[in-house]
């Protein structure tokens, strides 16, 4: 059963969730999800019935969390194997990601990190190799990363994602405010405070005149 662009985000940020539980594995219902997400519960069982193998995850009391979080990585295809991405430009924003720990509870890895700037690139420090942009087309493949966080100056975004397209990479999550076209076989994430903040405030204002 093909799965739907909403249906596959709302699993893949659901298997987060639940690998940050407690370590007890104590079942949790679709009412709890509810309350931690904001999802409507109905909703999440049907994304929860859209899984491929969904035997052994859920009990008469609710569903256990390791269990569902692996049938979750199987079906959206990354379970078992690490997940191998990079950081485009060591700016503010992109140095931030250096000592972000969040990635050491999911399959995503920071196996390097890129920017055009040599005298940059020297002086961070990260538990990753750091190197000049011009190295991308060595490093990329060589490194087998899939994915790419884009982090650099908007003049600069058309031009990176090209030259990361081009490494093989198939996944970026773009934090620039340039929309960046996707071509086939990629898939281009935007991310935009001003968009968050947007949709907040459009929810809102809805809620108030319910």
């Amino acid at each position: 059963m093909a799965i739907s662009k909403p249906t596959a985000e709302r699993l893949s940020r659901l298997a987060l969730l639940l690998e940050q539980q407690s370590e007890e594995n104590t079942p949790i219902t679709s009412a709890e999800i509810e309350v931690l997400t904001g999802w409507a519960s109905h909703t999440i069982r049907k994304d929860i019935s859209s899984l491929t193998k969904t035997s052994g995850i859920a009990t008469n009391t609710g569903y256990l969390p390791c269990e569902l979080a692996k049938a979750i990585r199987e079906t959206l295809g990354f379970a078992g194997t690490e997940q191998n991405c990079c950081i485009v430009g060591l700016g503010r924003i992109g140095s931030a990601f250096l000592d972000y720990k969040g990635f050491a509870e999911s399959p995503f890895t920071i196996r390097a990190g890129f920017d055009s700037n040599v005298n940059r690139v020297e002086i961070l420090k990260a538990d990753f190799p750091l190197y000049p942009t011009f190295k991308m087309k060595e490093i990329i493949p060589r490194l087998g990363i899939s994915y790419a966080i884009l982090t650099v100056p908007a003049e600069q975004a058309a031009l990176a994602a090209e030259r990361l397209i081009d490494c093989g990479i198939t996944g970026i999550v773009n934090f620039t405010p340039v929309l960046l076209p996707a071509p086939p076989g990629v898939e281009i994430e935007q991310v935009s405070i001003l968009d968050a903040l947007g949709a907040i405030a459009a929810r809102r204002s809805i809620n108030t005149k319910e």
